[in-house]
């Protein structure tokens, strides 16, 4: 699962910019962090919802090999969602919208922690789930 990026934009104000023009810049630019993090929230729920048990949904017999599958594609997904979240850029992000009281940093904070929950447990199943060599 890839996180989007917003775009790269400059912080500083432009030469000849009045201090209004400046301020609705800069709330335009939250508000397009906040669409992101609106996005990627989206996309990390729907993988955290992923579960064992909607193999049982799809297949009549589902095996080992298939409770294997589902934990080492959960695993991948929220180990690249936890490297993204503590990426350079993400973290940009998240500091924008603490240093503004953004009212979805909390939110996303939260959900951050619930990533690395929810990336301990699968990694962990992993471990206990794969055939010993």
């Amino acid at each position: 699962t890839l996180l989007p990026l917003p775009p790269h934009q400059m912080n500083s104000k432009g030469a000849g910019e009045s201090e209004h023009e400046h301020d609705a810049r800069e709330k335009d630019r939250v508000h397009i962090l906040e669409n992101a993090v609106v996005t990627w929230t989206k996309q990390i729920k729907n993988v955290l919802k992923q579960e064992p048990e909607a193999l049982l949904k799809r297949s009549s017999k589902p095996g080992p090999q298939a409770e294997l599958d589902f934990w080492t594609h959960k695993a991948e997904n929220l180990n690249l969602i936890h490297l993204q979240l503590h990426g350079e850029r993400i973290q940009k992000v998240m500091n924008v919208l603490e240093m503004t009281k953004s009212t979805y940093f909390p939110a996303f904070d939260r959900l951050c922690k619930e990533v690395i929950h929810a990336r301990s447990e699968a990694n962990d199943n992993l471990v206990f789930l794969r055939p010993a060599n």
